[in-house]
């Protein structure tokens, strides 16, 4: 878990500095947010990484802005961070695609954690895909990607905890996009 944490932190540093400071990542005027039973989290950035080596896309939002990350890459702490990861199956996303968990690979959103240095420490989990028998793997659902162009992205997700809590999730609006020519 701790791997994935530092990849998806190391994506988002990546981009931080490969795109331009105008990039709009506020989305648009709909909700973009994660609810888990009756606790709703704002989201703010999308990021997509296609796969340039091996066969996963991987997809994170996050509430924190390109602004915060890149304050992050300058060393300062970084505090309440909601993570949310997946890796997808694909080479890279289609627009009006439904992705079930047959195709994720990997899947986890946790809240409150810290950015300090390179790594994402702490923070409470939400959900994971994963083996065991925790009350918090997702046994059930899927990753809707309803449109996916050059200046926008739209997908939604739904997903079952163990216990029974329903997730859902939404996101509309700009995104930042990492190619292997952007490392």
């Amino acid at each position: 878990m701790k791997h994935i944490k530092r990849f998806t932190f190391a994506i988002l540093v990546i981009l931080s500095v490969s795109c331009s400071s105008d990039d709009d990542n506020s989305g648009s005027q709909n909700e973009n947010n994660i609810t888990v039973g009756a606790s709703v989290y704002e989201m703010k950035t999308a990021i997509v990484e296609p796969a340039s080596i091996g066969h996963y896309v991987y997809l994170s939002v996050s509430n924190k802005t390109e602004a915060e990350i890149t304050a992050a890459i300058n060393g300062t702490t970084i505090n309440n961070v909601d993570l949310f990861t997946a890796r997808i199956n694909a080479l890279d996303l289609t627009p009006n695609r439904t992705y079930n968990l047959s195709e994720i690979s990997s899947l986890e959103f946790i809240v409150d954690g810290d950015f300090i240095g390179a790594d994402f420490e702490n923070g409470v989990s939400q959900f994971y895909l994963g083996d065991g028998t925790s009350d918090l793997r997702v046994v059930d659902g899927s990753i809707t990607v309803t449109d996916y162009a050059v200046e926008a992205i739209s997908l939604s997700f739904s997903f079952t905890r163990a216990d029974g809590k329903d997730i859902t999730g939404s996101f509309e609006g700009a995104f930042l996009y990492l190619t292997s020519d952007d490392e």
